[in-house]
This record gives structure tokens, sequence and C-alpha cells, in this order.
């Protein structure tokens, strides 16, 4: 068996110590790419959810007080305008 030179042997080093960071990095990277999957999936739900409730809101509002629309600021219902009715000749 034949001994290699010190400087080769210190940049086969230096060159598996730089792989095995790089492939700790990817491994983070992959697992911190699934978290944020698993969070855009959380809170596409939670925004459906949402929307679902702001739905049942309007339902109840319209059913109480028409169609119309909400001013959240305000906390004021204005309704819609009724159709003209087309006059035919």
């Amino acid at each position: 068996m034949t001994q290699v030179k010190e400087g080769q042997l210190a940049a086969a080093k230096e060159v598996r110590a730089k792989q095995q960071q790089i492939q700790m990095e990817l491994g983070a990277l992959y697992v911190s790419k699934k978290e944020i999957e698993a969070r855009q999936d959380e809170l596409l739900e939670e925004l459906r959810v949402s929307g679902d409730k702001i739905k049942e809101i309007m339902s109840e509002l319209e059913k109480e007080y028409g169609s119309g629309s909400l001013n959240l600021e305000t906390g004021e219902f204005t309704p819609a305008e009724a159709p003209e009715a087309e006059i035919v000749e």
C-alpha cells in the first residue's frame, strides 16, 4: 500500500467535507420546502373555510335585509338597487 502526499489527502478531505456540507444543506432545504408546502396547504384550506363563512354570513344578511353589500368599517348595510323595470311599448 502506498501513502498519498499530505497535500493530496488534504485536498480530498476538503472536497469530501464540502460534499457533506452541501448534502446537509440540501437536506435542510428539502425539509424546509416540505414544511412550506404543508403550511401553504393549511393556509389554502383556512382561506377556503373563511370564504365559506363569509358566504354564510352574507346569506344570513340577505335573508334579513335583502340583497346588498356590507361596509365592514362602519357596519352599514347598503341594499342593492332594484333593477328598473323595462318599459315595453
